[in-house]
């Protein structure tokens, strides 16, 4: 069975029969986890189109695409207010011919580097429960080891942020064989340094931390 056959069951069909002409292809895409090349070429197939149920731009929608612009994306405007991408950039784009300011190029270079650290983070969620990728971002350089630092930490291994230095304390669940598969990895596995203070040393939470230290001096010289 192709893999066509496999994506366009039925059922799937009957979704996008039902939904297409009031539903975006985005939208749609996410629903059925379809790519929108996909959706738009079945329904072609099947004679569908969105022309009947187009929206009607009226001065709120307009004023509210103005307003959302100015602090998102055009695309996440268009989801929001269930309109096409290309309506969002014509209203935009009728209302700076009429002395409209849009945003400056600052701003866009902000909400877009927003936008990429919000999709980053969805594909990384993604990556970790085994999916598959939505968008072409590579998310991190080496999968081997973001996929090993997961597993160290669900181990209650200290992993360095963005480093390659991994500590052990008293709540580590230790593997010998996950250690290993670490190292050839170019992890460095410590133990947690425990700094020992003088008995005069003056604690900042008074007895507590006082019983304390004289417990790992007496576990130090036993």
């Amino acid at each position: 069975m192709s893999r066509t056959a496999t994506i366009w069951n039925n059922e799937n069909e009957q979704f996008l029969i039902e939904n297409f002409a009031f539903i975006t292809n985005r939208r749609l895409s996410e629903q059925l986890d379809i790519s929108i090349s996909s959706i738009k070429k079945k329904a072609h197939e099947l004679g569908l189109n969105k022309g009947c149920v187009k929206r009607k731009i009226i001065p709120s929608l307009e004023k509210d695409v103005l307003k959302m612009s100015k602090t998102n994306s055009y695309r996440f405007v268009a989801e929001m207010l269930s309109i096409s991408l290309s309506s969002v950039s014509n209203i935009i784009n009728n209302a700076a011919s009429k002395g409209y300011k849009k945003r400056s190029k600052q701003d866009t270079g902000k909400i877009m580097s927003e936008t990429r650290k919000r999709i980053i983070k969805k594909e990384r969620a993604r990556a970790v429960f085994g999916l598959a990728p939505r968008t072409k971002i590579k998310v991190y350089p080496n999968k081997q080891k973001y996929h090993m630092r997961d597993r160290l930490k669900r181990c209650r291994y200290i992993v360095e942020r963005n480093g390659i230095d991994v500590f052990i304390d008293e709540e580590t669940r230790r593997h010998n064989t996950i250690e290993d598969d670490a190292r050839r990895l170019g992890f460095n596995i410590q133990k947690t340094v425990i700094a020992f203070y003088p008995i005069d040393f003056v604690f900042e939470n008074g007895s507590a931390e006082e019983q304390i230290a004289e417990e790992l001096l007496h576990n130090k010289y036993k």
